[in-house]
């Protein structure tokens, strides 16, 4: 009797546990003050408050730089066991969207396949079960049983059988094609170590460089590599040159930036005969140049001196450097060339058309150019016009044909015929251009780029031979999965070469479009919206995304993870807003940073409004989503508007923008100054601390939020995403499950919203490498999206009261 009277209680305390909302985690308060302002010793810009204005930070203390604090770990390890309680009874569901996106990929898997170099074409391979591609080679030309032997160049999986994060920053093979150097982030700090592959005998070299950017390109002769290191505050700062066969310690330092403004990146020109060194700060570039053809290497030499707010961008063809620069006002930038002896700005030109040849290729206000590249017979220009994603081809007269006098005038280019058809001696155009197409796709709505190697290896470019005749260039939408094409540059003639296979999906079910919304200022902002046609609803539930930062557009690309959305009634919509790149230059640069930046928290806003006032969805359907600073987007608009939204998904959010944009020990921060302004300068002091997200929490209803994290994360630390769920937190008026006394209810009685946070302990800021663990993230997200908006078909045990 005795024995069954406590199973029987112990039956009915575990009913009450079960019947009760788990208890969140109370992050303690420790007073600390932050200054803004000067402070003797640091760097807080060149025009600090004196004295420093003093607030005070009480969760100060979950900053931890080396991420070992046994308490800081432990209480992130508390968080995430209480969101996996909080969210146990999705776990089913959870595990449908997972199988559901796995079904969709063919697991075993040959991507495209292309020319890089006269002998081999590469290609990258995924296996069934594997998390990581596998790059593989085969022969060009030959005989067929020569063409058919193929060549593992790669396993990344073997790179990562002793790692929980394998992330590759470069994967460059030498001229040669015999030694491979690639490197690895091995936690997600964005610190990398090189190594280096024999191809001829599979091992790998001695040769192994640590505590490097990630970025590494080969030299002269095959005989050395460049790289580059970063400072304490995570910047990259200078750019060496190894000697393979010998010690790091021996390496030549090429190239130091010293201002803090300022990052270094290095690459080759696309010829292959120089290497760029490029210093850039958010409004300003400044390149120099190494010659490789000579022996040894030469000295770096500088392009075009820096000057604040210009920026350019050069690539070598022939006797010419072709550049794009935003000088004179084009904010768009304009395509401009220079003699290769010459490159200073002094001699640049804008590049012309030759008579004959049909519309010339001008500068145009809603043209924006945003990268070049020089082919031996044409340039590829990516870019924008009039706010969709764009390409233009353009192909050059042979060197030949083009003869420049030294001041840079076009002085004698001629046609096909030999005759002069610009005899000029004035400084004009230079006549380079035979002829221009801007690309065309299936629809204007869409992102289209010069191809590269795969999803799984983005730092590859498929268009690897400066000799090519043809480019391989994806196109997306919204709805059409990735399609690269094989675009003839003579006839214009394209052909489908690759289809990225999703399997179980008819396009035909779903429908893509734009609107345009018209915010308080009377901006039309863009919008991009999908859903599945038999499954769209009135006021239906919506999942509303954004970035709006850096001038970065975040253009309509298919994502096979929100496939299952759609297939359950959920609209899928971007809101192109100010700050990013999607209409130009000027919707970055004049009208979504410093002293503008509210514009896209505004328009955000905005568009969720039109899109309830017209039907598309309701505030009690709505969940809006955004990554880094879409985070801070998301996290603007909850202070801003709570009641329109009813859950939010914060991934890596950029929400404690005051405290970290003073401190520049902080990774990256000083860069950040020219995005967002410095909050120890009095200009931009008040007018961020007025949209900061961490700042203005108010007391009052909150949607449900989901924030994610990184431990590793150098570009938003951990601690953001820990301060902003306690303080949520502390601030929500409608409980957050199991806070206080709400028993279960907030005030009212209303149902509590759920503030949880997830801390990816072995990522940083781009979460999991592993294919497979990604696909995991992206299920427990949606899962945590569709029980928001009341989709998921379950209720946790305390809810079945």
């Amino acid at each position: 009797a005795a024995l069954g009277r406590f199973f029987a209680t112990a039956r009915a305390r575990a009913a009450r546990a079960a019947a009760t909302p788990p208890t969140p985690p109370k992050a303690k308060r420790v007073p600390h003050k932050v200054l803004f302002g000067a402070v003797d010793g640091e760097n807080r810009g060149t025009n600090p408050m004196r004295p420093p204005i003093e607030r005070d930070d009480d969760l100060f203390w979950l900053r931890d730089d080396d991420r070992k604090d046994p308490e800081i770990l432990r209480h992130l390890e508390d968080e995430n066991a209480h969101t996996e309680a909080h969210l146990a009874h999705l776990k089913p569901l959870t595990k449908r969207i997972y199988d559901e996106i796995v079904r969709s990929v063919q697991e075993s898997d040959d991507d495209l396949s292309f020319p890089w170099g006269e002998r081999f074409e590469y290609f990258v391979r995924t296996l069934k079960g594997k998390a990581y591609p596998i790059v593989c080679r085969r022969r060009r030309g030959g005989e067929e049983r020569e063409r058919e032997r193929e060549e593992v160049v790669l396993d990344v999986n073997e790179v990562a059988k002793t790692l929980k994060y394998c992330s590759l920053g470069a994967f460059k093979v030498n001229d040669a094609h015999d030694v491979l150097a690639y490197s690895v982030d091995a936690n997600g700090y964005e610190t990398y170590e090189i190594r280096f592959k024999d191809l001829n005998t599979g091992e790998h070299l001695p040769d192994v460089i640590r505590g490097a950017a990630g970025g590494v390109s080969w030299g002269h002769a095959d005989g050395e590599v460049y790289y580059s290191t970063q400072d304490e505050s995570h910047r990259s700062n200078k750019v060496w040159r190894h000697a393979m066969g010998t010690a790091q310690s021996e390496d030549d330092c090429v190239f130091v930036e010293d201002d803090e403004l300022f990052s270094v990146g290095f690459g080759r020109t696309s010829d292959g005969s120089h290497m760029l060194i490029e210093s850039e700060s958010q409004e300003t570039s400044e390149t120099r140049v190494v010659d490789l053809r000579s022996k040894p290497a030469g000295e770096a030499t500088l392009m075009q001196p820096r000057r604040l707010g210009h920026r350019y961008y050069p690539d070598r063809r022939g006797d010419r450097w072709f550049v794009l620069t935003n000088r004179d006002g084009r904010i768009n930038f304009d395509l401009a060339c220079a003699p290769l002896n010459a490159p200073g700005e002094e001699h640049w030109r804008a590049v012309g058309t030759h008579p004959g040849a049909g519309d010339a290729f001008e500068w145009r206000e809603g043209r924006t150019l945003e990268t070049v590249r020089a082919f031996r017979d044409f340039l590829v220009l990516e870019g924008r016009e009039d706010g969709f994603s764009a390409m233009w081809v353009l192909r050059l007269l042979p060197d030949d044909k083009i003869h420049q006098g030294e001041d840079g005038t076009s002085t004698d280019a001629r046609g096909e015929d030999g005759t002069s058809i610009d005899a000029s001696s004035a400084p004009g155009p230079v006549a380079a251009i035979a002829s221009w197409t801007k690309t065309e796709w299936p629809s204007e709505n869409c992102c289209v780029y010069a191809a590269v190697a795969s999803a799984s290896l983005p730092c590859v470019s498929a268009n690897q031979n400066f000799d090519a005749s043809r480019l391989f260039v994806a196109y997306q939408s919204l709805t059409t999965p990735k399609t690269v094409y094989a675009y003839d540059v003579a006839s214009g003639a394209r052909e489908v070469v690759m289809t990225m296979p999703v399997r179980g999906y008819d396009q035909n079910k779903y429908v893509t479009t734009r609107v345009e919304v018209s915010v308080r200022d009377g901006t039309r902002v863009p919008v991009s919206i999908a859903y599945r046609k038999d499954l769209r609803k009135k006021n239906g539930p919506m999942l509303l995304g954004g970035y709006g930062s850096y001038g970065v557009s975040n253009d309509p690309s298919f994502a096979r993870e929100d496939v299952p959305l759609m297939d359950r009634g959920v609209v899928i919509a971007i809101a192109h807003v100010r700050g990013g790149g999607e209409m130009g230059r000027y919707w970055y640069e004049k009208e979504g940073k410093y002293l503008k930046k509210k514009n896209t928290f505004h328009d955000f806003v905005d568009v969720a409004e039109h899109l309830v006032t017209t039907g598309w969805t309701s505030a009690a359907t709505l969940g809006i989503t955004g990554r880094s600073a879409g985070g801070l987007l998301v996290g603007a608009a909850l202070n801003m508007r709570p009641e329109l939204f009813r859950c939010a998904v914060a991934a890596v959010p950029f929400v404690d923008v005051m405290v970290s944009m003073c401190d520049s020990s902080i990774p990256l921060t000083t860069g950040e100054w020219e995005e967002w302004g410095n909050p120890n300068e009095e200009k931009y002091h008040a007018y961020m601390e007025s949209y900061s997200p961490m700042e203005n929490i108010r007391r009052g209803k909150k949607p449900e939020v989901l924030v994610t994290s990184g431990l590793f994360d150098p570009r938003v630390a951990y601690w953001e995403g820990a301060k902003y769920a306690a303080r949520m937190r502390d601030a929500a008026t409608n409980g957050a499950f199991g806070d206080g006394d709400c028993e279960g209810e907030g005030e009212g009685g209303e149902a509590p919203s759920r503030i949880l946070l997830k801390t990816d302990m072995d990522a940083g800021h781009f979460s999991a490498t592993d294919r497979y663990k990604r696909f995991k993230e992206r299920a427990y997200e949606h899962a945590f999206v569709l029980d928001s908006l009341g989709l998921s078909g379950a209720k946790p045990a305390w809810a079945k009261r």
